[in-house]
C-alpha cells in the first residue's frame, strides 16, 4: 500500500495522538459473557455458532442458524 505525502502526514497524526494517549493505560476490556441457551433436549451455544439436541450436535446451514440466533444488543 502507498500513500501520497498528504495521507502519510495524516497517518503519522494519528499515530502520535495514539501514541501520547495517556488515557489508553487506563482502559479495562471486559468479557462478553457466554451466550448459551438452554432448553430441554436443546442447547445453543451462540459464541461457537453451534446447536445441540439431546447432546448431538446439529448441522445447520448460516441461515438455518440465523433464524434461531437472538441478537442481545437492544
Amino acid at each position: 500500500m502507498t500513500y501520497n505525502e498528504q495521507e502519510e502526514k495524516v497517518i503519522d497524526k494519528i499515530i502520535s495522538a495514539i501514541v501520547d494517549c495517556k488515557s489508553l493505560e487506563a482502559v479495562q476490556t471486559i468479557p462478553a459473557p457466554a451466550l448459551e441457551l438452554t432448553f430441554p433436549r436443546l442447547e445453543i451455544r451462540q459464541s461457537q455458532y453451534r446447536v445441540f439436541q439431546d447432546g448431538e450436535e446439529i448441522s445447520l446451514t448460516r441461515l438455518e442458524y440465523s433464524t434461531i440466533h437472538t441478537d442481545t444488543d437492544f
